[in-house]
């Protein structure tokens, strides 16, 4: 009887063993999944949760798209929220909630990872915005953004948030505010002279 508790128990052991070794040794799934995805499907990992591919839109990369490596990747900033980075032809592109996407250049383009583990991690970014009013003068609003890399680098961006033009009835005031760079040495000018 003991013998067979301890045969059944070392066979269960083998088995669990050579399960996870075989998932382990399986090459990850490459799957395409949408920028555009609602917050619940966020935080999702599609490769434990396959049932929830479908609800959310998500789908295996076809090997057309592998073999070009064109499939967006994307990652959520912290601050402000649905700002997020998409990685798409090599190229990096910022974007802001109702605005056009921003291109990123320099060394931060060869530092951040868009792997499935990395996807659901948050980049853990700095946010510092300024409404500047003087009395007959334009109203500023700009704010500098410090993104951290997964090289351990940071590096800033800063952005100017243009005036609305047109009236209420107007496609540019509708669209919502096109979001613009600008060098952040101009950005810490005008916050030191305010």
């Amino acid at each position: 009887m003991k013998n067979k508790i301890l045969l059944s128990s070392s066979l269960i052991a083998v088995s669990f063993l050579a399960g996870c070794a075989g998932s382990s040794s399986q090459k990850a799934e490459e799957l395409e999944i949408p920028t555009d995805l609602p917050p619940i499907c966020r935080d999702i990992d599609f490769v434990a949760n396959p049932d929830m591919r479908e609800v959310c839109g998500v789908r295996k990369a076809s090997s057309h798209n592998i073999a070009y490596k064109n499939i967006p990747q994307q990652r959520y900033l912290i601050k402000p929220s649905e700002t997020s980075i998409v990685k798409t032809n090599g190229k990096l592109e910022l974007r802001f909630q109702n605005s056009l996407p921003l291109n990123l250049e320099g060394p931060i383009t060869n530092e951040l990872e868009f792997s499935q583990e990395k996807r659901l991690e948050r980049i853990k970014n700095s946010y510092d915005y300024h409404e500047i009013t003087k009395p007959g003068m334009e109203r500023f609003r700009i704010f500098k953004m410090g993104i951290p890399t997964d090289k351990g680098n940071k590096y800033d961006f800063c952005f100017r948030i243009p005036g609305r033009k047109g009236n209420d009835r107007t496609r540019s005031k509708a669209m919502g505010v096109n979001i613009e760079m600008m060098s952040c040495t101009e950005f810490d000018k005008i916050i030191a002279d305010k």
